[in-house]
């Protein structure tokens, strides 16, 4: 059985609404009077009006929902996303005019990969399915919309690789490839942590701080260990790797140094690349997938599995596995 539909608060604009049949209704600010229209609506379904709500007005109130249970990063991307939609598509359009080839037309039209492409049109895909979920829709107007292929990330460094690499950083953006290297932490995991994140060999990030829902831990082993140790005495709050200027590392400032390097040494440097490293080194000293995806921070091992690809390209590996497999 459906549930019944029942009044909703929206924060924006201070207003009272429900949804019923696909449609939104706007019952007014004052809760006792929006209650009282609610169920004069409910008892005559003919007072019901035709006109609906509007494919914009449905996305404020489905980011109403992600900005207060979803993390700030994730409100941003679907704010993003959706207000460059709204941009090409105008604020008119009713949801049951929306067609797949308008998704898929905003995706391509800006200078966008085929991997953000592939992003934003999951933001369009996911809040017309969290409106189905929440009866605002009866059905989403784009189910089956095919996505653009994603491009995998398939930078591996081999060990001769990255030690050219790191000889190209003497000062303390050396620290960061290392934690990187040694613990197979994402990027931004090394570019917050913090010494309140260390707990003697290990670092927890909780759940709010994490990607997922569930805190992540880093285990702290070997050169990994000695870097926070010595790190965390110097800057005893907030992140410990700093650049020269005692500034935190961001993203592009990362991304900028590596690319200088990728030119000079002739190969394709990114932050990212280091964490399959990681994995690629855990497999072929056959470390159990279960256990790399536990290290990694993935809850299954699927992103292990695609990892494996990644052998494929060394014949030595592959031959030892072959000599195993007769024994």
């Amino acid at each position: 059985m459906p549930r019944q539909p029942k009044p909703f608060f929206r924060k924006q604009t201070q207003s009272w609404y429900f949804s019923t049949g696909g449609k939104q209704y706007n019952l007014g600010k004052n809760r006792e009077e929006a209650f009282r229209k609610f169920h004069e609506l409910m008892a005559d379904q003919e007072k019901l009006p035709s006109e609906g709500f509007t494919l914009y007005e449905l996305s404020q109130v489905y980011l109403d929902w992600v900005q207060a249970h979803r993390k700030e990063a994730t409100y941003k991307i679907h704010l993003h996303f959706l207000k460059s939609f709204f941009a090409h598509v105008g604020r008119t359009l009713k949801p049951s005019q929306l067609k797949p080839s308008q998704v898929s037309e905003w995706a391509a039209a800006g200078k966008l990969n085929s991997t953000s492409q592939a992003k934003a049109i999951t933001v369009v895909q996911r809040m017309l399915n969290w409106a189905v979920e929440k009866e605002h829709l009866k059905s989403n107007p784009i189910t089956g919309l095919k996505k653009p292929t994603q491009k995998r990330r398939d930078v591996v460094y081999t060990p001769q690789q990255w030690k050219k690499i790191r000889a190209e950083f003497t000062d303390e953006f050396g620290d960061l490839l290392d934690f990187m290297y040694y613990t197979g932490c994402r990027p931004q995991e090394a570019r917050t942590l913090e010494a309140r994140h260390v707990h003697d060999d290990i670092v927890i990030f909780p759940a709010d701080e994490a990607k997922g829902e569930s805190p992540r831990v880093l285990y702290l082993v070997g050169e990994a260990r000695t870097i926070v140790d010595r790190l965390t005495k110097l800057h005893p709050a907030g992140p410990i790797f700093l650049n020269t200027n005692g500034q935190p590392w961001t993203k592009d400032s990362i991304k900028c140094r590596l690319n200088r390097v990728s030119k000079k040494l002739g190969f394709r440097c990114v932050a990212y690349a280091i964490r399959h490293s990681f994995a690629t080194n855990a497999l072929m000293n056959n470390v159990d997938p279960i256990s790399v995806a536990h290290l990694l921070g993935h809850k299954n091992i699927r992103m292990v599995s695609e990892v494996y690809s990644h052998l494929a390209t060394n014949p030595q590996f592959l031959k030892k596995q072959a000599k195993k497999a007769l024994k």
